[in-house]
């Protein structure tokens, strides 16, 4: 670790372990409110249902923090706010200061570029898994001033923060996705591709649907499936073009299986099971990092497995924009399992990529999120719902043509939001180098690396704007930071 051009004293001196155990508490253990953390929204209710064992989760309670010692490398802490009080699992490292130090301040610093390069510092364990242990956590180096000083920065760091997420609005991102709002609304109303008149009509093609399906429950090879109600005229939220029609998702389904409630373990021993969190719902894919494992008998193995092509679907959280998400698998996994969270979808006749596309158009998460906006608690999506779920299903020639104009539309959109995430890299870079100079009052750090150059002359102020979109003319950060304090310290 290199040495700080700035003051600096050990995080230990401030800080407390928090032990409190459920167990301890003369309290129902029923209701209790179990919290997680994520690097993006900090200390959050959580769905994942706590171990049978809660009496030795570890209370929170207000203002105070908490981290998985595995992720809080990646910015996965928080503090809690007013009125907090619950349990977080035993895993869990939960601490408080004394008072001396800002809580706010504290959090910043720890989330800041320089807080996660102390966290990864200090958390190496070398060949074996990086963590952050409460006894490394103390070690961290924090800036040697007084609490009154850290309040004052806090409130130039917060403008700042502000002035960057102004910034943060003129770099696209939200254009970026009105724009994959408005492909997956061409393509389910089918305007995206051309029609095609000598395609096969969606009608025929569900008809085959419902013949196989019969002949396989003939064969007892799938279970018969329960009558869905008809499409009323005022269930359809838009017109088709001719060879398409509206269909219910169980139309074309030949399966529809919850996944095992056995509890899962990072002990390698037994069965990967996928869970909410390796459904990445950005891409609609599976992830197959941070895999749990389960004892599962070897028919739950066989009848959990998945195949390519089959989908997985969401369906319990507590946040209603993740419910009845999709996932497409795309290879067959046959010793890799899902928990009950998820749903498997299976198909036939039909792109799967297809309906993983549509699943994000608007018309369909509003089927979903709509009536469970209003339930508390965790929100949840049942089969009987999911098959009921409206498909705008096109010819299958068309489908194929759909996802493949939308794979190199979204293409474009990536990198168009890779763009964006490059500026906000050099965003976070100005808000570190302001934090690092208004710590330490000397001079900021210089870049070693020139962006871009542009020959005409421009104000400080769109030299900050250039800096969140990484095309900086400035010859050094000193000039750059020290106008970003200006107007961080500027009266509103």
């Amino acid at each position: 670790m290199k040495n700080l051009s700035f003051p600096t004293v050990k995080l230990g001196n401030f800080i407390r372990e928090v032990k409190e155990k459920v167990k301890n508490l003369d309290l129902s253990q029923d209701n209790f409110t179990v919290y997680g953390v994520t690097n993006t929204d900090g200390i959050t209710v959580t769905n994942n249902r706590a171990s049978d064992d809660l009496g030795n989760y570890t209370v929170l309670r207000e203002n105070q923090f908490a981290y998985n010692p595995y992720r809080v490398n990646v910015g996965s802490i928080g503090l809690s706010s007013p009125g907090t009080f619950g349990a977080v699992s035993p895993a869990y490292v939960v601490f408080e200061t004394n008072g001396q130090i800002s809580n706010e301040f504290l959090l910043y610093y720890l989330k800041s570029t320089l807080g996660i390069n102390l966290i990864k510092w200090y958390g190496n364990r070398g060949g074996v898994r990086s963590a952050l242990r409460f006894s490394d956590l103390k070690k961290i180096d924090f800036p040697d001033i007084s609490l009154e000083q850290q309040n004052k920065l806090l409130i130039k760091i917060k403008k700042l923060d502000e002035l960057l997420c102004e910034l943060y609005k003129n770099l696209s991102a939200d254009k970026i996705e009105i724009l994959r709002q408005s492909i997956l609304q061409q393509a389910v109303e089918g305007k995206l591709c051309e029609q095609d008149p000598n395609d096969e009509p969606a009608s025929v093609l569900l008809e085959k649907i419902k013949d196989e399906k019969e002949r396989l429950v003939a064969k007892k090879k799938i279970k018969k499936q329960k009558l869905l109600p008809p499409i009323s005229e005022k269930e359809k939220p838009f017109d088709l073009p001719k060879g398409w029609i509206w269909c219910r998702l169980g139309e074309l389904l030949t399966d529809l299986k919850y996944g095992t409630s056995v509890p899962c373990s990072y002990e390698v021993n037994g069965v990967p099971v996928l869970r909410i969190p390796n459904i990445n719902t950005e891409r609609n894919c599976i992830d197959l990092n941070d895999l749990k494992f389960a004892a599962l008998s070897e028919k739950e193995t066989s009848d959990l497995s998945l195949k390519n092509n089959d989908i997985l679907l969401i369906r319990s959280n507590g946040s209603a924009t993740l419910v009845g998400r999709f996932a497409l698998v795309e290879d067959d996994y046959e010793t890799l399992c899902y928990a009950g969270y998820l749903m498997r979808i299976r198909t036939l006749y039909v792109n799967n990529k297809y309906l993983n596309i549509i699943s994000n158009a608007r018309y369909f998460r509003q089927l979903i999120e709509v009536p469970i906006r209003t339930t508390t608690g965790v929100k949840n999506i049942n089969a009987s719902e999911v098959s009921r779920l409206l498909i705008a299903l096109p010819p299958l020639q068309e489908q194929e043509r759909i996802v493949a104009k939308f794979e190199l539309l979204n293409t474009l959109c990536n990198e168009l939001e890779g763009t964006v995430s490059n500026a906000n890299k050099y965003a976070s870079q100005l808000m570190e180098a302001v934090l690092q100079e208004a710590i330490s009052l000397q001079e900021a750090a210089k870049s070693a690396q020139v962006i871009e150059s542009y020959p005409e002359q421009i104000t400080s102020e769109t030299e900050l704007i250039a800096a969140a979109r990484g095309k900086i003319r400035v010859d050094t950060w000193e000039h750059l930071c020290k106008r970003a304090l200006e107007i961080a310290g500027e009266e509103s």
